[in-house]
């Protein structure tokens, strides 16, 4: 008889890194073939723009997911509940009410930390205490040894996992040599910033990169995907290429999903992701770009310099400096791609086998 594990967290709708990882290992075939799953869904928005606004919807909502609960942890009684935790605010102190209830019940609790910010709020002798009170007793799972630095003032790190991030492989090695044939044939390079258009996650730094290059005059082209969060950011954006004539360099082609995400990142020959995301902690964005083989430019954010170790898989700027980054873009544009390298490090370190391999092996070993 298979045990039973509980999802608690964050699915889609809306597309966002934490609920992609989720529904990705509650619908993995090897988690599905060694356990029983279900899920309760905890978010109540639809759309990226609502992530982080409260409203009176959001609040009933609370009580709707505390009776789905209760009800689901009573019939299914799961043997572990992983809960995929939100580290601060609102979203916190209501994460906390369920992990209270799941706690009256004696579950073994296992969280799931996708997002940075408990270092900071912990700094306060109550917030302090209050996660230590909601963590006792429990294990968590970190994306990389690097967060734990997040974590250490208020959970043991004996009770820690270390699990990075991986993604479906959608690519095979014929189609991935014909892109790399074709990309190579580029007459100019195309670069990519790939992200929920949130101002900190830097969009507005690959804007002032292409400025620069534009004023160099370097013949480039730089498209932008992701959807809107912030309405007061998009103005700002869609000001600056107008300001700057960027027009005919730069494209915002709105959020991409899947087929059409994959024709985007076959042709780009360089990622530039700057993020000063405050959240940010192991951006899928920058695997995805692995898969195909793109060098990706970024700051020194999160764990990101643990993804992008090695020179041939990009550039991390320490001191969160657009100006570095252009400069190292610049140099890049010269040398010789190496999309076969990327590739093979992504395959090794990064797909989902590795990472439902890796949670399975987890679960194991709480369920002991």
């Amino acid at each position: 008889m298979k045990n039973k594990i509980l999802f608690i967290g964050r699915f889609p709708p809306p597309v966002h890194g934490a609920s992609k990882v989720n529904e990705s290992y509650l619908k993995s075939k090897l988690i599905n073939k060694n356990f029983e799953l279900e899920k309760v869904k905890i978010n109540k928005y639809e759309e990226i723009k609502d992530i982080g606004k409260f409203s009176f919807g959001k609040f009933k909502n609370i009580f709707k997911v505390f009776s789905k609960l209760r009800k689901k942890l009573k019939k299914f009684n799961p043997d572990l509940i992983y809960f995929e935790v939100a580290p601060t605010g609102f979203a916190f102190i209501r994460d906390s009410i369920y992990i209270l209830l799941c706690k009256s019940f004696k579950r073994k609790i296992i969280f799931q930390l996708h997002a940075r910010g408990i270092k900071e709020k912990a700094k306060n002798f109550f917030w302090r205490n209050y996660y230590k009170f909601i963590f006792n007793n429990t294990k968590m799972i970190l994306l990389s040894k690097i967060i734990y630095e997040e974590v250490k003032k208020v959970i043991p790190e004996k009770n820690i996992y270390i699990l990075p991030n991986g993604i479906e492989n959608s690519l095979n090695k014929i189609d991935f040599k014909k892109i790399v044939s074709k990309r190579n044939k580029n007459k100019k390079p195309v670069l990519l910033f790939l992200s929920n258009m949130i101002e900190d996650k830097g969009a507005l730094d690959v804007l002032e990169i292409c400025k620069n290059l534009k004023k160099k005059k370097i013949n480039f082209e730089c498209f932008f995907v992701g959807a809107w969060q912030e309405r007061n950011f998009k103005k700002k954006f869609e000001n600056f290429i107008q300001k700057n004539k960027l027009e005919d360099y730069c494209k915002y082609l709105g959020p991409k999903y899947r087929k059409e995400k994959e024709k985007i990142l076959s042709k780009t020959d360089f990622m530039i992701f700057p993020t000063k995301y405050k959240n940010e902690s192991f951006p899928l964005v920058i695997l995805e770009a692995f898969m195909f083989g793109i060098p990706v430019l970024s700051y020194d954010t999160g764990a990101i310099k643990e993804i992008i170790s090695k020179d041939f898989l990009g550039y991390v700027s320490k001191n969160k400096s657009y100006e570095e980054l252009e400069k190292e873009l610049i140099k890049r544009f010269k040398r010789k791609k190496e999309s076969n390298k990327i590739r093979k490090y992504f395959e090794k370190n990064y797909t989902f086998k590795i990472a439902e391999k890796n949670l399975k092996e987890i679960f194991e070993e709480e369920l002991k």
